[in-house]
């Protein structure tokens, strides 16, 4: 059924409104449109205004705005520094009789990406939080479309508005795929699993991976949550969860040769904690590993990752955290391709030749006012070669500074 938008709604009220106060016409016998008339233009309007103020309560409008800046040592990302948009969103949620929602996310821009100014659709998906109908509380949910993988916790804090930094952990699995998923939240524990269609082309011709996801979560007190997440992709030559900045591919060169598949299988394992320990400290902790299967046996690579962030807000308005992450293969024989974004670029020094990526950062943020926060961070990000490629280690500085400004 076709929705009411603003601009329908007023014209719609007009015409009702002009229609209401015109003299009463005979009436087809056996219909009875009494209940349409009014008997004033002011009655009309106030009907119409009851339908068009339903609309607006049930549609909600928000998004933020981040303006960021960054410098890198040389090899970074940004060796002679960068200002601009770390991202510009807006988000779309309406609600349809109480029974669904649609859901839609506008990128302006948004740099794990993409370097350049662009606007995209991130999630849009159909929501129904209560498929089978007989639960008000943690019932049986469905979304259809597009939507964020499942898979680990910290994409949910990726957005500037909720990221405690301004970078991300080395590693930062995340992105969103086209499929179905099943999910619900019964307080102390949860799941949610889904089937997409397994691939990063969103023009995909080579049909459905596919690319299934299960993560379950439990809560065994007030203060801890933990989870254990899992990802596989059948085949593809770009999956849709990208990793360390960039997606899973087959090996594209290095000191090892170039795979000559053209599809991998991956499959990925992550544990997620968060624990409140104060009112005032939060820590949060994940440890994952990924397997990428290569039809030819030699190219397969296993790799791991860890993060852990404790985070303290130290007076009302300011909030100190640390951040220590790590990626690689740990195999001075086989590397892979880890950037490391924002500020590690390690794809383009290294390619499938890095073996190992950590990076250590702190940063404090201020509530500069309700809804806009200020941050500043300092870390630097440590690159290792593997010993077949001879490629020298590297040590990179880097700082940042956003403001960020929801609504």
């Amino acid at each position: 059924m076709a929705r009411t938008t603003p601009t329908c709604a007023l014209v719609a009220l007009l015409v009702h409104g002009a229609v209401a106060c015109q003299e009463p016409q005979p009436q087809t016998p056996g219909v009875d449109l009494g209940a349409d008339q009014h008997d004033s233009l002011r009655d009309a309007f106030a009907d119409a205004g009851e339908a068009l103020d339903d609309w607006i309560d049930r549609f909600q409008l928000y998004g933020f705005v981040a303006g960021r800046y960054f410098d890198t040592q040389a090899g970074g990302a940004r060796p002679d520094g960068a200002l601009g948009i770390q991202a510009a969103t807006l988000f779309f949620d309406v609600g349809v009789r109480d029974v669904a929602s649609a859901f839609v996310e506008l990128r302006m821009d948004y740099f794990q990406e993409s370097g350049n100014n662009e606007v995209g659709i991130g999630e849009a998906y159909i929501r129904v939080d209560d498929v089978l109908g007989d639960d008000e509380h943690g019932g049986l949910g469905l979304k259809v479309g597009r939507f964020d993988l499942a898979f680990g916790e910290w994409y949910l804090l990726e957005d500037p508005n909720k990221n405690r930094m301004i970078g991300f952990p080395v590693a930062m699995p995340y992105r969103w795929d086209e499929g179905v998923q099943l999910f619900a939240d019964r307080g102390d524990w949860g799941f949610a699993a889904s089937l997409t269609e397994g691939s990063f082309d969103r023009q995909s011709q080579a049909g459905i991976g596919p690319a299934a996801a299960l993560r379950l979560h439990a809560r065994p007190c007030d203060d801890l949550y933990v989870s254990a997440s899992g990802l596989y992709v059948h085949e593809a030559a770009t999956t849709p969860l990208c990793f360390s900045g960039w997606v899973v591919t087959p090996v594209v060169g290095g000191a090892s040769g170039a795979s000559p598949s053209t599809a991998v299988r991956s499959t990925f394992g992550s544990l997620d904690a968060m624990w409140q320990a104060s009112d005032t400290v939060h820590v949060q902790a994940s440890a994952g590993v990924g397997v990428v299967d290569d039809p030819v046996s030699a190219f397969d690579r296993t790799f791991y990752w860890w993060m852990f962030e404790p985070s303290w807000r130290f007076a009302p308005r300011w909030q100190l955290t640390g951040r220590w992450s790590g990626v690689g293969t740990f195999d001075g024989q086989e590397g892979y391709s880890f950037e490391g974004r924002p500020y590690g670029n390690g794809l383009a020094s290294y390619g499938d030749d890095l073996m190992a990526m950590q990076r250590i950062a702190a940063g404090i943020s201020h509530d500069l006012a309700q809804e806009l926060v200020f941050k500043v961070e300092v870390g630097f990000d440590h690159l290792r070669g593997t010993t077949l490629s001879g490629l020298p280690n590297d040590t990179r500085v880097f700082t940042a500074a956003e403001l960020v400004l929801s609504f």
